[in-house]
């Protein structure tokens, strides 16, 4: 993993995500945010943290792409597929990508990142990992060795995953998900919060844990 090079950055989003975004590229990264994109119907407000906000119709006028790079900054809406199709439309405009490490992550020197990824404070990727485009990872999640994370995939906080994992194109795991060995997540799945795989998952499977128990009792009465 090769260290980046500094760029001026327009983040795509205006939402929670994009400011999550933008305050960890300003604190923690060599690059410098000047601004920000999203669709036309989407702007809310003209400037955002005292930043520009432009239609992403119009990004190139206001953002050249041979000056500025790009970082997409949208949560998994849609099962990631509003994130995939704005990334996949900024490349084929010319634009290239950041992405984000956190310098409390630890990974392995060996693992393939490919753009706009970014990878939260306290995750530990193991040898032998490759991370597709556009993927996001959350905070002190865990990945194994030789485990492959597609195109536009979304690990939310605190997922592990134990070796040989396959986890597809635009597939979302939701915080503390857990997958053990050898297992294969099917394209544009969803597995909830809390859940544990431990077999195969076909395209567009949908898992989630059950829900917890309301005891008929007060919390005073509780030995703790």
């Amino acid at each position: 993993m090769q260290p980046q090079a500094t760029a001026a950055v327009v983040i795509y989003g205006n939402g929670q995500v994009a400011e999550l975004a933008m305050a960890r590229l300003l604190a923690d990264s060599p690059h410098r945010v000047v601004g920000f994109t999203v669709d036309g119907a989407l702007i809310r407000q003209a400037v955002l943290h005292g930043l520009p906000v432009v239609p992403f119709e119009e990004a190139e006028r206001h953002f050249p792409p041979e000056q500025v790079r790009m970082f997409v900054a949208v949560g998994p809406t849609q099962c990631n597929r509003i994130r995939a199709e704005r990334f996949e439309q900024a490349r084929r405009r010319g634009y290239g990508f950041v992405g984000y490490v956190s310098s409390r992550a630890q990974v392995a020197a060996d693992v393939q990142i490919g753009e706009n990824v970014s990878i939260g404070e306290g995750t530990i990727v193991h040898p032998f990992v490759r991370i597709g485009d556009d993927v996001h990872i959350g905070t002190a999640s865990v990945i194994s060795h030789h485990c492959l994370l597609g195109d536009h995939s979304f690990l939310a906080v605190g997922c592990l995953l134990a070796g040989n994992v396959k986890v597809g194109p635009r597939s979302f795991l939701g915080a503390r998900a857990t997958v053990r060995d050898h297992v294969a997540i099917g394209e544009a799945s969803v597995i909830g919060t809390g859940v544990t795989v431990l077999r195969n998952t076909a395209p567009s499977s949908v898992l989630v844990a059950p829900e917890p128990v309301l005891l008929p009792v007060d919390s005073a009465s509780v030995r703790l």
